[in-house]
């Protein structure tokens, strides 16, 4: 998105302090080590870095201008003269010239102006925004309505899983000239999260993808995440959409509460306006059976598990809200790629390990997911191995939810035949398991679990990796792609 110093500077409440207010900028980055030529740097402040430790390295690689912070604005400096420093006892000088037509903007707040910035662009912009939240499934729904709804719109979608503030004002500001709508993914950890998120960029759609334990450390209690995850219904217009899974009726009726605009449930219940029916998993894709008001119809699409065929029915109601064909819907679906770590499908080459890589994060609905699905698209004559990672952030709930899991494992239909379980807490999930037979393996790092999976298995294997992101269980995964590589 193309803007400039002027408009930049009116946004954010910043002076410029060089170059022209008629100079264009073409996107916004805050790391200089991937920013492009031509965009803003916004260099943020942390605990562990200060961004205006990188405004020289930014500038030699092609930024248009940069942000910076001073709390006191000073006059305008010649073109070519140095940036003033960042305020008293700020500690570094930013030595860098701004030469040429290049931009500098003081603003008191550089993560304020981010966040400013974005909200004034998305005024600017004036498209129709869909928001997608909830506890599981947000970023394979949030993909999945992007990908249809570009069968006819010009769609720009949050990246990869941005939904933070600094992630949705970055998504907002990189987006095309010609944008036609907005698909953006919302995260919350707190109360007041989504109300934020939503101020940025007011949602006229909003659709909730499920409702679980997550981020207890922080909001305490189910309910709690309940009233943190609609706060985004709050924000909806009443000529808006809430889109929401119905086979909750807790948020259901919450939804009913806090909605001003129409509502249209999905699930796999038949009280839905959108229900699944005959659903089959097979390694290819899902199939199901559609009904709805308005079509009663087979569907496919490559996506494995309920979670996806879930997503899919979220972005069948929301595409139908912008008026798409059936034809256009399916055409979507059929098109649509798993996201990077949701139930995506991974053959080692030459050997007999076959990967189901869920290892992007985990809960505990979305763990029993992942291990129904693998129980059920593995081979008669594969070896059937689950490795668990820690679950994390589930405060005092998780110790039960650890040994539920466990328990879960002793049930025939999904026992499998060997465990490794990895960290501290996933060993409560090994107790479990020991109790009813089940062979398992502790280790406390993802490092050590591809040593005990050798390539050698004279048996086909089908591996599931599933733990909460801090376990990084993708490390096993790129190990043993390495170690396939070598051996061959």
């Amino acid at each position: 998105m193309k803007l400039s110093a002027q408009e930049i500077a009116q946004a954010t409440g910043g002076l410029i302090i060089d170059g022209s207010p008629e100079r264009l900028c073409d996107g916004v980055s805050i790391d200089s080590r991937t920013i492009r030529p031509g965009q803003l740097f916004v260099p943020l402040v942390g605990s562990r870095c200060d961004g205006h430790e990188f405004i020289a390295d930014a500038l030699t690689r092609g930024a248009a201008g940069v942000l910076f912070l001073h709390p006191h604005p000073q006059p305008p400096h010649p073109s070519g003269s140095p940036l003033p420093q960042r305020g008293e006892g700020m500690g570094v000088r930013v030595e860098r010239r701004v030469r040429g037509e290049g931009i500098a903007i003081s603003v008191p707040d550089t993560a304020r102006a981010l966040r400013d910035l974005a909200q004034w662009a998305v005024k600017k912009l004036n498209k129709p925004i869909v928001a997608v939240a909830g506890s599981n499934g947000k970023t394979t729904t949030k993909e999945l309505i992007a990908h249809v709804l570009s069968q006819r719109f010009r769609t720009h979608a949050t990246m990869g899983n941005y939904n933070t503030e600094i992630g949705l004002a970055l998504t907002v500001l990189n987006a095309p000239d010609d944008v036609e709508l907005f698909v953006l993914e919302m995260g919350t950890t707190a109360l007041g999260d989504l109300r934020k998120l939503c101020e940025i960029a007011p949602p006229t759609v909003g659709v909730l993808t499920s409702i679980a334990e997550e981020h207890l450390e922080t909001l305490g209690s189910l309910e709690r995440v309940i009233e943190a995850e609609t706060e985004l219904l709050e924000a909806l217009p009443s000529h808006g959409l809430a889109v929401i899974n119905g086979d909750d009726p807790q948020l259901v009726r919450v939804a009913q509460r806090k909605a001003r605009c129409r509502v249209i449930t999905f699930g796999f219940a038949p009280h839905n306006d959108l229900v699944v029916e005959d659903l089959k998993i097979s390694r290819s894709g899902t199939r199901f059976h559609l009904r709805s008001p308005h079509w009663q119809n087979e569907l496919q699409i490559s996506l494995l598990g309920r979670p996806a065929v879930l997503a899919a029915l979220a972005a069948i109601a929301v595409a139908q809200h912008f008026e798409l064909s059936f034809s256009e819907i399916r055409r979507g679906l059929l098109s649509a790629r798993p996201a990077w770590g949701r139930l995506q499908i991974v053959s080692i080459p030459d050997t007999v390990l076959t990967v189901l890589h869920d290892a992007y994060n985990a809960n505990p609905a979305s763990m029993r997911e992942a291990i129904l699905c693998a129980a059920q698209i593995r081979h008669p004559d594969e070896e059937l191995i689950f490795v668990l990672g820690d679950m994390l952030e589930l405060g005092n709930l998780s110790e039960q939810a650890h040994r539920e899991i466990g328990r879960l494992l002793a049930t025939d239909h999904v026992r499998p035949d060997r465990l490794i379980v990895v960290g501290e807490r996933a060993q409560l999930i090994g107790e479990e398991a020991e109790r009813a037979g089940i062979s398992v393996q502790y280790c406390f790092t993802s490092d050590e679990v591809a040593q005990i999976l050798p390539l050698t298995h004279t048996r086909r294997c089908f591996i599931l990796l599933k733990g909460s992101r801090g376990m990084r269980l993708e490390r096993v995964l790129d190990t043993l792609s390495q170690q396939a590589l070598v051996s061959v």
